[in-house]
């Protein structure tokens, strides 16, 4: 079983970890690039490290901020109409690898281009729930953790 937490530990400028947990979200710390520069069957290694991802239930799918995607070069593989909360809106769909080390999960699919950074958001990708669906999640605002992991199998449960 493998677990990640997307909580906070600790406080900032008279905030508190719940403070935090309330104005950023769950977000967890990923790897992005196009390819990995270790061999197959390691670890990935991806070029951009530590990008804050928010784990976003309201999501339906998974997304990247569309300056970084284009900074780094990552191709756009279909385009088309999207709507949130900001209405709908025309978006390109960049095909990335991203690599979640805590969950040890590498996703390579597609990932629509979202204006994170323009609009003033903190994160440069947003977790889905395309991307919860094999995990369990649990959100305990009183004490900011969350906890992302996934069960174990039943050989591995009767194993321990």
């Amino acid at each position: 079983m493998s677990s990640a937490q997307a909580g906070f530990k600790k406080g900032t400028a008279g905030a508190t970890p719940a403070d935090l947990l309330v104005q950023l979200g769950p977000t967890l710390m990923v790897d992005i690039g196009l390819k990995s520069r270790s061999s197959a069957g390691s670890t990935p290694d991806l070029p951009t490290k530590n990008v804050r991802a928010l784990i976003d239930t309201g999501a339906g799918g998974d997304c990247i901020d569309d300056e970084l995607a284009k900074s780094l070069g990552l191709p756009i593989s279909d385009e088309g109409e999207i709507s949130g909360i900001g209405g709908k809106h025309h978006a390109f769909i960049y095909t990335a690898r991203i690599y979640v080390p805590q969950l040890k999960q590498l996703l390579f699919q597609p990932f629509t281009g979202v204006k994170l950074e323009q609009g003033g958001q903190w994160h440069r990708v947003i977790l889905g729930r395309t991307f919860l669906r094999p995990y369990f999640l649990t959100y305990d605002g009183m004490s900011a953790t969350v906890e992302i992991g996934s069960r174990p199998e039943p050989s591995e449960a009767s194993a321990v």
